[in-house]
């Protein structure tokens, strides 16, 4: 799922399946079987069988959260990893978004490099169909792993679903990175230089392409933060600007300055 490209992205094993296999792993090591009748209530379709399965394999291959010990699957990282969906998804995103030349990586920052493009691409074949045509890199990528990208995608942060497409807002994908590392450079409630804040912050989006102009993704990201007051967008005169991505009738399409509040780490 997230492994050097060309790896595929199944759309079986998502968050909320693999989050559930290493919570059942925490609590008892057990073996697959045992696991997958559990998982299954008992419903003996193969079908759902190899959900499970995929879903630990994810967990043991993609995350290594999982291990299989003597014929049992046994948890093997901090419990405090799995102790709720937000803290999953804070681990795994730094985990996932290091690996550059994964298929998730890259894909997701061809998506995130269509900015209003995206909008028209409504259907997740033509989606696949598009990135086949225009992308070099990543032209082996099919329906059934946008299927599995999406989900993924959703979860970490990337967009919201809406039907068929996805809104790119990277509201949650930043907050997480904020609320786990800005305190590691910067102090909360003091307001920074923008080219400061997108200097610090680039590295830690690979999948986001942060020169010039920053990404619809991003700027709808950074807009929202700014409108639930977790963050503050200013343009101070004289100061250098970054620019967003211009909305038409947005009051803020550029800052100077941001300032981060303590309450984006809830």
């Amino acid at each position: 799922m997230f492994k050097t490209h060309p790896d595929g992205m199944l759309p079986e094993p998502t968050p909320e399946r693999v989050l559930a296999v290493c919570n059942m792993a925490a609590k008892q090591p057990m073996e697959k079987e045992e696991m997958q009748r559990l998982l299954t209530m008992n419903w003996k379709a193969d079908a759902d069988y190899s959900i499970v399965r995929a879903s630990m394999e994810v967990a043991v291959d993609d995350l290594g959260l999982l291990q299989i010990k003597d014929g049992l699957i046994c948890y093997r990282a901090d419990p405090g990893i799995i102790a709720s969906p937000t803290a999953f998804r804070r681990y795994i995103s730094n985990k996932v978004f290091s690996i550059e030349d994964s298929t998730f990586t890259k894909f997701s920052k061809w998506i995130i490099a269509l900015n209003e493009r995206l909008f028209s691409l409504r259907k997740w074949e033509v989606m696949a169909k598009t990135c086949k045509e225009e992308s070099v890199d990543i032209r082996n990528v099919g329906e059934n792993d946008v299927l599995g990208w999406r989900f993924w995608a959703v979860f970490l942060g990337l967009g919201y679903l809406s039907g068929t497409m996805l809104i790119p807002n990277m509201k949650l994908r930043v907050q997480d990175i904020l609320a786990t590392s800005f305190s590691d450079r910067f102090q909360y409630g003091e307001a920074i230089l923008a080219k400061d804040f997108i200097q610090w912050i680039t590295p830690r989006l690979p999948e986001a392409d942060l020169r010039d102009r920053l990404p619809l993704a991003m700027s709808a990201g950074l807009r929202t933060l700014h409108e639930l007051g977790l963050i503050k967008l200013e343009s101070w005169p004289d100061s250098v600007r970054v620019q967003l991505y211009r909305i038409d009738g947005d009051p803020v399409n550029d800052f100077s300055h941001i300032t981060v509040y303590e309450e984006v780490r809830r």
